[in-house]
């Protein structure tokens, strides 16, 4: 029986890296948009995804 390791072997013992994640609540009118707005527009290189889950009631 052989001692190798195979590609698939070493690459479970690598470490896990996140991802960093920014959530943004607030009550209404406290400005949530306003730094929304403000982080794309000033994004220096940064790669950015918004996921808007946005619930309420329907009349």
């Amino acid at each position: 029986m052989s001692n190798a390791l195979t590609a698939s072997d070493t690459s479970l013992n690598l470490p896990k890296q996140g991802m960093p994640v920014t959530i943004i609540t607030g009550f209404l009118g406290s400005g949530k948009t306003t730094l929304l707005n403000h982080i794309l527009s000033n994004q220096q290189d940064l790669k950015v995804a918004v996921l808007v889950n946005e619930f309420g009631d329907i009349d």
